[in-house]
């Protein structure tokens, strides 16, 4: 019955261990990824909040055209589709961000 308890730790112990080698390398992954900036672009959403406070639509492109997610002709489809909602009751903030989600063909940006 010792031996049992004793098999028993040992494995608890290993699956453990097992875990935490996983999480720290799922973390390492994941921040790799976003270093690298495959996810959002923190661009986008200063052009968004540029955007809302009534920033002139140059200004907007200009901003995300440094963005590497964004051409000229992505950022003025994406400024053509938002330009209707900056009478919103945010500025339009959350039009600027729908329209660059359309314009991207996901969501990327919440």
């Amino acid at each position: 019955m010792n031996g049992f308890f004793k098999l028993t730790g040992i494995i608890a112990l290993i699956v453990v261990f097992l875990y935490l080698v996983k999480k720290f390398w799922d973390k390492r992954y994941f921040d790799k990824l976003t270093e690298g900036g495959i996810y959002e672009d923190r661009i986008v959403y200063q052009a968004a909040e540029q955007f809302a406070k009534g920033v002139p639509a140059e200004r907007i492109m200009e901003l995300l055209l440094t963005s590497y997610e964004f051409n000229e002709a992505m950022a003025q489809d994406t400024l053509r589709m938002a330009l209707p909602h900056r009478k919103d009751g945010d500025g339009g903030y959350q039009g600027f961000i729908q329209a660059a989600n359309q314009v991207l063909g996901d969501e990327v940006y919440f």
